[in-house]
C-alpha cells in the first residue's frame, strides 16, 4: 500500500534493503534435494514484505516480521519447508506484470523497467531495483513452488481513499462517497482484468503451485462518516474476486482468495497504522499481521497453529513433524538438547541401547548414527564426524534419557532445523 514517507521514516529503508530484499530459508545448511520441501514464493507489495513504520525498524534493530514469516513457520508444522520472498515496496499491480514478464524472459530489470517510484523515497527504489534484478532466480524459484502468496491492489485503490478522505475534509461527504462509489466501480474492474492476465502468466511460470491472493482491507476507522460506503466497496471487491476465482479455476488454475478485509472490518484501529505515523499509512500492526497469517494459513492448511505455552521452566519450544514431543527441552551453555527417544518416536525411527559403551544407535531409511554419552565425535553410517557439545544423561522422573544437541539432529539425522527466534520455537522436520 502506498505511503507518503517523510524525512524521519527515510532510515528505515537500509533496513529493508539488508532484512527483507529475499528470504530463503533452507535446511539448515543442509542439502536437502533428495528430501519432499514445500517451497513458498511470496510477491506483491509492501504489505508482503512486512513493512511497518516502527522504531524498531527504523533504528535497524529488528527485521520485518510479516504475514509470509508465519506462514513459513505454518509450513513447518506440517513439513520440511523453504520460502523466498520477492515482494517490492510501493508495487502495483501492472509492476508487478512487467516483473513477472522479466521472470518468463529470465531478464534482469530494474525499477525503472517495473513503475515510476519517484513518489516514494529512494529507499523505495533501490529495493525495487534489488529485486528485479532477480527476475531469473524468481522464475527458478517459481517454477520449484508448492504455493504463491501475494498481496497487490493497494496501492491501486489508496489513491482513492486518500483523494475522498481530503475532499470530505473540504466538501459535503456525499461528494466524498461519490468518488469511491464512482471511483471504485472503474478502478475495480481494471484491477480484476489486469489480475486475470497475471494469473494465467503466474499459473505458466509456476504450474505445479496454489496460488493465493488476498482481498483488499483498505481501512479508516470505525465511526468515520466515509467507513461504511468504504466497506461497501470493499465487500463488493471481495465478491468480484470470488468469482474471478471461480472462472479461473475452471480454467485450470488453481486460485483462492484469502479474506483478510472480514478480519480487518471493525479492528482497522488495533490492526493498522492508520493515523498513528503517517495520516494515511494503513499498513499493518503486528496483530494485522498475525490476521493476515491467518486467513492464509486457512485457505492452504485449514488451520493457524501455535505451539502450546510453556512452563516458566521451558526455555524453548520444539516441533518435530508437527508435534511438541513430551520431554522439555533443556538448554545449556547457549545449546539446546533433546532427548533423542523423542526424536524417534516421532518420526518413526529405531533406537537401541548398548548399556555397556552408554552408546545410542538411531536408525532409519538406511542411515544410522552411533551417539555416545560424553563423546565429542558421532557416527554416520560408519563415518566419524565431529560434535562439539557432547550427548548427556538428563534424569526426567525416574528414568535416565540421552540428550542430544540439535547438531546431531540436523548434521547427524540430516533433518531439517530451523529456529523462529519470534515464536521460541525450534521446527525439526525429516
Amino acid at each position: 500500500m502506498k505511503i507518503n514517507f517523510r524525512k524521519p521514516l527515510a532510515t528505515i529503508f537500509a533496513a529493508i534493503l539488508t532484512l527483507t530484499v529475499v528470504s530463503t530459508a533452507t535446511a539448515a545448511n543442509n542439502e536437502t534435494t533428495s528430501q519432499d520441501i514445500y517451497r513458498i514464493v511470496a510477491l506483491g507489495d509492501s504489505i508482503s514484505v512486512g513493512f511497518e513504520p516502527t522504531p524498531e525498524i527504523i533504528a535497524e534493530t529488528s527485521a520485518p516480521y510479516g504475514y509470509v514469516d508465519r506462514l513459513y513457520e505454518q509450513a513447518l508444522f506440517h513439513s520440511r519447508s523453504e520460502f523466498a520472498n520477492y515482494a517490492i515496496m510501493g508495487l502495483t499491480t501492472p509492476g508487478l506484470t512487467k516483473l513477472l514478464q522479466g521472470a518468463t524472459d529470465r531478464k534482469p530489470l530494474s525499477s525503472a523497467d517495473l513503475q515510476d517510484f519517484s513518489s516514494f523515497q529512494a529507499g523505495v527504489s533501490k529495493q525495487a531495483d534489488r529485486i528485479a534484478a532477480l527476475t531469473p532466480q524468481l522464475a527458478t524459484d517459481l517454477a520449484k513452488a508448492n504455493l504463491v502468496v501475494l498481496t497487490i491492489g493497494g496501492n491501486d485503490f489508496s489513491s482513492i481513499v486518500k483523494d475522498a478522505i481530503d475532499i470530505s475534509n473540504d466538501k459535503p461527504i456525499e461528494s466524498a462517497r461519490q468518488i469511491i462509489q464512482d471511483s471504485f466501480e472503474i478502478r475495480m474492474n481494471e484491477y480484476t482484468k489486469d489480475l486475470d492476465k497475471m494469473m494465467s502468466h503466474l499459473h505458466e511460470l509456476a504450474p505445479d503451485a496454489q496460488i493465493v491472493i488476498s482481498d483488499q482491507y483498505l481501512p479508516l476507522f470505525k465511526g468515520h462518516p466515509l467507513y461504511p460506503v468504504l466497506v461497501e466497496a470493499v465487500n463488493k471487491l471481495a465478491d468480484k474476486l470470488d468469482t474471478f476465482a471461480i472462472d479461473l479455476n475452471q480454467k485450470g488454475i488453481p486460485v483462492r482468495i484469502a479474506h483478510i478485509s472480514t478480519k480487518f472490518i471493525g479492528n482497522e484501529a488495533s490492526f493498522t497504522y492508520f493515523n498513528a505515523w503517517e495520516k494515511y499509512d494503513t499498513h499493518p500492526k503486528q496483530a494485522g499481521y498475525e490476521a493476515i497469517a491467518q486467513s492464509f494459513a486457512e485457505i492452504v492448511w485449514k488451520q493457524y497453529v501455535k505451539p502450546a505455552p510453556r512452563a516458566a521452566d521451558v526455555p524453548i519450544s520444539v516441533v518435530i513433524n508437527g508435534k511438541e514431543p513430551p520431554n522439555k527441552a533443556v538448554l545449556l551453555k547457549g545449546t539446546t538438547f533433546l532427548a533423542l527417544r523423542d526424536v524417534a518416536n516421532a518420526v518413526g525411527a529405531d533406537l537401541k541401547w548398548t548399556q555397556k559403551t552408554n552408546t545410542a544407535i538411531f536408525s532409519k531409511n538406511g542411515r544410522e548414527v552411533i551417539v555416545t554419552i560424553g563423546a565429542k565425535t558421532i557416527i554416520v553410517n560408519g563415518v566419524t564426524q565431529p560434535l562439539e557439545t557432547p550427548a548427556y544423561f538428563q534424569q526426567v522422573g525416574k528414568e535416565q534419557k540421552t540428550y542430544v544437541p540439535l547438531a546431531v539432529i540436523s548434521k547427524g539425522l540430516d533433518y531439517q532445523v530451523i529456529y523462529s527466534k519470534k515464536l521460541n520455537t525450534a521446527f525439526i522436520n525429516s
